[in-house]
């Protein structure tokens, strides 16, 4: 009988220690990628990117209660993403996960609400949507609105979305792998207990996301596991700010603009003038100013996105975070490598 790593859901092999799912002995639980990434939280850089057309043939196949497990803090990532067509002829619960990675003071009630609207305009059905993600009555609130009575409970959302983590707790033990680096599930993977039947799928990668040019250890800087403290700026006319090596946010023709910045608190912001800031990114690109990502090797090679903003929005950088800027107008320009998804939205908080 085949065994699978009940980690990640691979096929265990003794074969070939290079190849995913390597294990010592048949009898392990874990394959060896996962006991590293669980034990030392070592993991190679891409070692497996999964075939979304593949996953998606895959979720067609099944039968259950689907549940869209979304990233509060990359919101329009999951709303930019091919689930969206899968979702708008599969009625699922939403889950937004991460939220406690924003200030405590979030009124959670108007952030449902917000994500609500927003689906409804991509004509998507959703019966529940839960707002906190993991905290301490998580498991009764999801009980009470997700049908898990003979059904499976089937889990699905992009990778690194935090999958695995709700699994986990949901099991009040840790079963699946739980880690910041995309792409932790590899295969579906199904878990019985006496309480729930839960099918985990493998998460879909999308390209225009900054996590996926990022190497392990960048990951670590840029990936918030904590509650972020946002950073509020004034900004008087014609002002940048630099986050990192990543993106740069200009603010221009403004007389004064309220801007909020929402991204791990271990990235360096740097604030300066807009006349000098073509200056600095050249000359410090990749030393001052990074992280910087896989492939853009300098500030030459960043692409330009312009908005104006009226009012409040928000500017949201796949991968990264989002700016929240609040002015009566302003010229808004955002540079950050060419694939990387922008996008100014209605302010959400």
């Amino acid at each position: 009988m085949e065994r699978k790593c009940m980690g990640c859901g691979v096929q265990l092999q003794t074969g070939n220690e290079d190849d995913i799912g390597y294990v010592v002995d048949l009898n392990m639980n874990y394959c060896q990628r996962c006991f590293r990434m669980i034990h030392y939280d070592r993991h190679r850089e891409n070692d497996f990117l999964p075939d979304n057309d593949l996953i998606m043939r895959q979720l067609d196949r099944l039968e259950g209660n689907f549940v869209w497990i979304i990233d509060i803090f990359d919101l329009d990532s999951s709303l930019n993403s091919i689930l969206v067509e899968f979702y708008q002829h599969h009625s699922c619960d939403i889950i937004l996960n991460k939220c406690d990675l924003l200030p405590a003071k979030i009124n959670f009630e108007k952030l449902a609400e917000y994500v609500l609207e927003r689906i409804k305009k991509l004509k998507i059905r959703s019966k529940a949507i839960i707002t906190r993600g993991v905290n301490n009555d998580f498991i009764e609130v999801f009980n009470r609105y997700i049908k898990v009575d003979d059904t499976p409970v089937i889990m699905t959302g992009l990778a690194n979305v935090g999958k695995s983590t709700i699994i986990n707790h949901l099991l009040q033990d840790r079963v699946v792998t739980v880690n910041r680096y995309p792409v932790t599930t590899i295969n579906i993977n199904e878990i019985k207990t006496e309480d729930y039947h839960i099918i985990d799928t493998v998460g879909i990668v999308i390209e225009n996301s900054m996590q996926m040019y990022l190497s392990n250890k960048q990951l670590k800087t840029v990936v918030p596991l904590k509650q972020i403290r946002p950073i509020v700026y004034q900004l008087m006319e014609n002002q940048t700010l630099s986050i990192g090596g990543l993106a740069r946010i200009d603010v221009l023709k403004n007389q004064r603009a309220n801007v909020v910045v929402y991204v791990s608190n271990l990235l360096n912001i740097r604030r300066g003038k807009a006349e000098n800031a073509d200056k600095l990114w050249e000359n410090n690109y990749g030393t001052e100013l990074k992280p910087t990502l896989n492939g853009c090797d300098s500030f030459a090679d960043m692409k330009k996105h312009s908005f104006v903003n009226i009012g409040k929005n928000d500017y949201f950088i796949s991968g990264l975070g989002f700016i929240t800027v609040n002015c009566e107008r302003a010229d808004i320009a955002i540079y950050t490598a060419p694939q990387i998804y922008v996008n100014m939205r209605k302010a959400m908080i």
